[in-house]
């Protein structure tokens, strides 16, 4: 498994140590909106894909995007 490229300074992280079940639920909201919008589907009408990048600290394009949302969720449900 790839290591995960993410910002050490993203609001994730600090959401993840104060309140784990809300990190979790935007990671997991966050896959499946990403996971629309590469197949050409927009979440929301407010919804951009440049909040997801920057609240995960992550980059890349949509495809890039969901492939490293995916592994960290994968990795952090391992660790529960």
């Amino acid at each position: 498994m790839k290591p995960i490229d993410i910002d050490a300074d993203c609001q994730f992280l600090k959401d993840a140590k104060t309140n784990n079940q809300m990190a979790m639920w935007n990671l997991i909201t966050s896959r499946s909106a990403v996971k629309l919008w590469t197949k050409g589907i927009k979440p929301s009408r407010h919804w951009r894909i440049t909040d997801v990048k920057n609240y995960f600290g992550m980059n890349g394009n949509a495809e890039t995007l969901l492939t490293k949302l995916e592994t960290l969720l994968t990795v952090l449900r391992e660790d529960e």
